[in-house]
């Protein structure tokens, strides 16, 4: 496939750089500059909810996924074992605890580690949005350095 047939959005970094080469070219490179700097904060701002709504709406949906069968049988829910006192609630031997206790603290335990999983999703999708951010802002100051040193170059006076 030739060089003029390639889609120029396929490698992000080097269509990053011809289109700040082209800003360059009509003289707009620092009004560009300046947009994206000002818009910066809100556009993160707004991709920090946008992933709490996916996270919130990918842990909705495996709560619903999820069933718990009580009444004396084991079910499995969110990687959690619930084993279930078919007594109707009497006490254990001993008298220790009793089975809704022991339902309650087996439900308790699954809910935090869904909690726990529902964060680390959440903390691994922002940080891995923020990563391409900041390698496409990192690509931007790249490519504007060496933009503005080759135009400063070719304006400097000969002595």
């Amino acid at each position: 496939m030739t060089q003029t047939m390639r889609n120029p959005e396929s490698d992000s970094f080097a269509y990053i750089e011809t289109l700040l080469e082209s800003l360059a070219v009509l003289g707009k490179l620092g009004s560009a500059l300046d947009i994206v700097a000002q818009r910066l904060p809100g556009e993160i701002f707004a991709l920090v909810e946008t992933t709490l709504d996916e996270v919130a709406e990918r842990a909705e949906y495996g709560r619903r996924g999820s069933v718990v069968v009580a009444g004396g049988t084991t079910s499995r829910s969110d990687g959690v074992y619930i084993f279930t006192h078919g007594d109707g609630g009497h006490g254990i031997s001993g008298g220790f605890l009793s089975a809704s206790s022991l339902r309650l603290a087996a439900l308790e335990s699954s809910a935090k580690r869904v909690d726990h999983e529902t964060l680390k999703d959440f903390f691994w999708t922002v940080y891995s949005k923020l990563d391409a951010i900041t390698q496409g802002l990192r690509v931007v100051y790249e490519v504007s350095n060496r933009i503005g040193s080759v135009s400063r170059s070719m304006s400097a006076p000969n002595f």
